[in-house]
């Protein structure tokens, strides 16, 4: 029985049962091998979550630096291969869909979604070689694209997908099918509501990631969260601290050097100080709840209460935060706390944009 709430997830997937916090593993090898989180470390951490009740693990195929994309899988690998048990205890989820060898050569200018089945496949034996899933490692629980691939449509990507999946289906012809098993079930990610509506129209989804925070709430106002509800589909809020602006934060000298977040426009030195005015605001309201909670907490147990779908996806490198963050799961907001914050969310001006002007030109936000 897992330790906090839990949710069930969407489409063929219903009848696996997620905590309402999950856990994001990219900032553990998203940066040089030298600054990557130590196995001991990254360990004890994953561990931490998981009997914490976040059973669900996000990861990436391209995880890494364009040196070594497959480090957060090759991590991922070793986890699993000294503590074989947490196979079956995790939902493990990974992110793909663009060509490694370009990734590899060109960084982020590289980064090119292509949904064609051939890059797919490729995509997916490649994530199975380094999970050493067909020598008895972890399956690939769910698989999704990390943004469309702007020249085929949601329903062409979506027979490409099912057609590799263990999905029995229609195809587009009539027929009934069942794909190739490479994966079990299908996900979305950074998807604008007509790409996710047609998506839903043609396969089972079992949730679709998003980037929601107080900073960041396009979600809620372009529809998406309330046709995701309708659905029963959950949403997995990825950066839902806003990126570390909860709690963690409060100058730019608190990231370290070769962290990503330093090229972001909501954290550099001309957007920080505004940015943190609602991260003050938590921390005020997060000291006067009783019990005493962090901001960080309090966010996400906001983020929770806004929508019965709502499943945040906090990363960390430390296992007791990991802990603090799906605890966060279990603690109930009163009405007067909730709408304090609802409303200072709705107020406030984020200054900045998402990411930086190179990735909101190489990548397809809200596609």
């Amino acid at each position: 029985m897992s330790p906090i709430p839990t949710i069930p997830l969407g489409g063929s997937a219903s009848h696996i049962h997620i905590g309402r916090v999950a856990f994001g593993c990219m900032g553990m090898s998203w940066a040089e091998p030298s600054q990557q989180t130590p196995d001991k470390q990254a360990f004890e951490t994953i561990k931490a979550a998981v009997d914490a009740g976040s059973n669900l693990l996000n990861t990436g195929a391209f995880y890494g630096p364009p040196s070594d994309p497959y480090a957060n899988l090759k991590l991922l690998r070793r986890f699993y291969d000294a503590y074989p048990e947490y196979k079956e205890k995790t939902i493990l989820s990974v992110k793909g869909g663009t060509p490694i060898e370009l990734y590899k050569a060109k960084g982020m200018a590289g980064f090119k979604p292509d949904a064609s089945v051939a890059n797919l496949e490729a995509d997916l034996l490649g994530i199975r070689e380094q999970l050493g899933t067909d020598q008895g490692g972890k399956e690939i629980d769910v698989y999704e694209m990390a943004r469309r691939d702007p020249g085929k449509s949601m329903t062409e990507t979506m027979y490409n997908m099912l057609s590799l999946s263990s999905e029995t289906y229609t195809d587009s012809n009539g027929n009934k099918v069942t794909g190739k098993g490479l994966f079990k079930h299908i996900s979305l990610s950074e998807l604008g509501l007509a790409s996710i509506k047609e998506a839903v129209s043609v396969a089972p989804i079992a949730f679709v990631e998003l980037e929601v925070s107080p900073w960041e709430l396009e979600a809620y106002t372009s529809g998406i969260v309330d046709f995701c509800s309708s659905q029963k589909i959950p949403i997995l809020a990825y950066s839902p601290t806003g990126k570390g602006l909860l709690g963690q934060i409060k100058t730019t000298d608190d990231l370290p050097e070769g962290d990503i977040r330093r090229g972001m426009d909501r954290l550099n030195s001309d957007n920080l100080s505004q940015n943190l005015k609602l991260a003050n605001e938590f921390t005020t309201l997060a000291k006067e709840h009783k019990p005493e909670i962090s901001s960080t907490q309090l966010g996400l147990a906001w983020l929770i209460a806004s929508s019965d779908i709502m499943v945040p996806l906090p990363g960390t490198r430390n296992a007791d935060r990991a802990k603090e963050n799906a605890e966060a799961a279990s603690i109930e907001l009163d009405a007067e706390t909730k709408n304090k914050l609802d409303e200072k969310v709705k107020e406030f001006k984020v200054a900045g944009g998402r990411y930086n002007e190179t990735a909101r030109q190489h990548s397809a936000l809200w596609g």
